[in-house]
């Protein structure tokens, strides 16, 4: 893949692909567990990326790619917040954002990059914490995707 040059606004390269899906409700997490986020809302979604209650958000055509992620872990002062991306189930997690707990407020991560994507790549969201028992992460995380350049 590679960047188009020129001064060129063409249909295709304005016909920008995007979704964002979001929890609506809390979700507890046990301690030192990598677990996955599920959803079970879309605010936008033009290009069918993600299917309701899923996990993984499907990206349909290769180029490059930015993705935004952000959630609120409830208040405890022990510990670690994370979250993490995944691409196709790999484990492997190349984008981590992690903060210390914050005691006696919630502690807020917000995570963005870019992935030059292969056709039907899939990003997954994860979140961890290690404060010593279960912890919630509150309700409102988001993850979205967006195409750059194909």
């Amino acid at each position: 893949m590679g960047i188009q040059t020129g001064n060129y606004l063409t249909p295709q390269r304005l016909n920008t692909r995007s979704v964002r899906a979001r929890r609506t409700n809390t979700l507890s997490l046990s301690s030192g567990a990598v677990t996955a986020i599920s959803f079970d809302a879309e605010d936008f979604d033009n290009s069918s990326m993600f299917a309701a209650t899923s996990t993984i958000i499907t990206l349909p055509i290769g180029g490059l790619w930015g993705f935004a992620a952000g959630g609120v872990f409830a208040s405890n002062g022990t510990g670690l917040r994370r979250l993490l991306v995944d691409v196709n189930g790999s484990g492997t997690y190349p984008w981590i954002d992690s903060r210390s707990a914050v005691s006696g407020d919630n502690t807020a991560i917000t995570l963005s990059d870019t992935h030059v994507a292969a056709a039907g790549d899939q990003l997954q969201l994860f979140a961890h914490q290690n404060s010593g028992g279960a912890l919630n992460l509150l309700a409102g995380v988001r993850f979205s995707a967006w195409l750059i350049e194909f």
